[in-house]
């Protein structure tokens, strides 16, 4: 079992590795390999177990919480590197303190007797003095907060994107958003597990925290392999920044019913002439600039008046143009994938999975239920 531990921690390791010898390193990559760090001395902290190595270096515990404290904030500024988000100095000084405030509330376990600094590892937290407590409920309270932090960033990125981006599949860190769903489950039963061990009475089979170490390298790994893989969107991602910028509650107030119905009708017009949702890339921005009207005004027609964001008005065009062309004879020497394509996806998995989400049919089920 230990051997799967050091497997794991090789694996941080070797991502750390790969990621800090990059050539082109960007800010994303140096928080993750940080990550990854902490994350292979959390999984040798097994080892000091194993090996008792607390009986001769009980100030190892100062190291734990350290490790325990500091993965949730570079994993935060990870995420926000990646989406283009500059990470100031001023972040990373406000971010660092809950670490050191932490540290030195537990600094004076260094000073206490080797009898008394034993008891953080063997008498069920119950009779241990107040500092050390806190420290402990404060390294347990970190990584959640973050994860949940980071999971509001990524849904409010990804919001953004569907107000802007027709084709996000690039773009979309919903494979972040997922497995920091299982790590955030992952440890909340951890630290129930924790709880029971330390607090309670209650006979908890010590098996039962190998499974969840094991089952949180998993997760951690696969945050690695996608971390690894994920391109940059740095540049696909910025926002161009407009004259008098006015979010959409305010383009309300600037334009009548009367000339919002005037805007859809213009933009719907385009539409259907122009077809230029055939563009796998095409952006509100582009749109913004044929009609000439600003991006917020554009916006709010859409999202009011129409009750789509930008992302849902463009591909509900292409998979009507997909319709068509799967029943339309001219079109019969096409695969179905090749029709998808044609009409602007850039994924086949995302144009099953809004054909069926607006047809309830996959696209062969359809084609097939037309022709009989």
């Amino acid at each position: 079992m230990y051997l799967f531990f050091g497997l794991g921690a090789f694996q941080a390791f070797l991502f750390s590795l790969l990621l800090i010898t990059k050539k082109e390193k960007r800010a994303a990559d140096k928080f993750l390999a940080g990550f990854f760090f902490v994350i292979c001395l959390y999984l040798l902290n097994i080892y000091s177990v194993k090996y008792a190595l607390w009986k001769g270096y009980p100030n190892i515990i100062i190291v734990i919480t350290f490790v325990s404290l500091t993965y949730g904030p570079l994993l935060y500024f990870y995420v926000n590197s990646l989406i283009g988000r500059l990470i100031t100095k001023k972040q990373l000084f406000f971010h660092s303190l809950p670490i050191i405030t932490t540290i030195i509330v537990i600094l004076p376990f260094m000073f206490y007797s080797n009898e008394e600094k034993w008891l953080y590892f063997t008498d069920k937290f119950i009779n241990l003095p107040i500092n050390i407590s806190i420290g402990t409920f404060l390294q347990y309270l970190s990584a959640p907060i973050y994860f949940i932090w980071i999971i509001n960033i990524l849904s409010k990125y990804n919001q953004n994107l569907k107000n802007n981006h027709s084709s996000i599949d690039k773009m979309s860190l919903s494979w972040m958003r997922k497995l920091l769903y299982g790590v955030i489950s992952i440890w909340l039963i951890d630290c129930i597990n924790v709880y029971a061990l330390n607090f309670t009475n209650f006979n908890v089979h010590y098996s039962i925290s190998w499974i969840i170490k094991l089952t949180f390298i998993a997760f951690i790994i696969l945050i690695g392999y996608y971390g690894l893989n994920q391109g940059s969107i740095f540049a696909t991602t910025q926002q161009p920044k407009e004259k008098n910028n006015i979010s959409s509650v305010k383009a309300k107030k600037l334009i009548s019913d009367k000339i919002a119905k005037e805007y859809t009708d213009t933009l719907t017009s385009y539409m259907k002439n122009e077809k230029v949702y055939l563009n796998n890339e095409i952006r509100i921005q582009d749109i913004s600039i044929s009609l000439n009207l600003p991006v917020h005004v554009l916006s709010h027609v859409i999202n009011t008046k129409l009750n789509q964001n930008f992302y849902d008005f463009i591909n509900s065009y292409r998979i009507d143009e997909a319709k068509f062309r799967l029943l339309n004879e001219n079109y019969k020497q096409l695969t179905i994938v090749a029709i998808a394509f044609d009409c602007g996806f850039n994924s086949k998995a995302t144009f099953n999975r809004l054909f069926k989400q607006h047809t309830g049919l996959t696209p062969s089920q359809y084609k097939k239920k037309a022709i009989n």
